[in-house]
């Protein structure tokens, strides 16, 4: 149960976007279609577009004690982009920790009001964290339809 959080390196890349991947192919089925995860995983790509988009904005990655990435985080401004954890090592802290750390980085940027699109999986973390709902919507991925939530919180020094 031990992890460390560090800044993104550029080898961690591909090791990234397979645990992203993974990750959302092991949701429970109760919240979205074996289709709707599919579509959803497709469209996380170990691409030079998604390596950029990683590298450009304020990214964390979790190592356990054998450096396998187990949890990624990234802030683009005011705006958490991603927040996964290894499904496997979910409910340990790894994405609390991640989310106080970009919390963190956010206010020392200035940022007053903190920016995300919640799964139906990640709401109920983001809500425990006192971020409320601003409203639902229906993004499509792939042509398929997935529910999520846009979520805010107001942070401060």
């Amino acid at each position: 149960m031990v992890w460390s959080i560090e800044r993104l390196q550029n080898e961690d890349l591909s090791h990234v976007v397979r645990m992203v991947k993974t990750s959302i192919l092991n949701i429970s089925p109760r919240f979205y279609t074996q289709e709707q995860l599919i579509a959803w995983a497709e469209g996380v790509k170990n691409h030079p577009h998604f390596h950029e988009r990683f590298l450009n904005a304020y990214a964390l990655v979790a190592k356990d004690t054998s450096n396998n990435i187990i949890g990624f985080a990234s802030l683009v401004g005011p705006h958490i982009d991603f927040l996964y954890v290894a499904s496997e090592r979910q409910g340990e802290g790894v994405a609390t920790q991640m989310l106080y750390l970009l919390e963190e980085q956010a206010m020392k940027e200035g940022v007053k009001v903190l920016t995300t699109e919640a799964s139906a999986v990640a709401r109920p973390f983001f809500q425990k964290r006192e971020y409320a709902i601003k409203k639902e919507q229906v993004k499509w991925i792939r042509g398929i339809s997935i529910k999520n939530v846009q979520m805010f919180k107001k942070v401060h020094k």
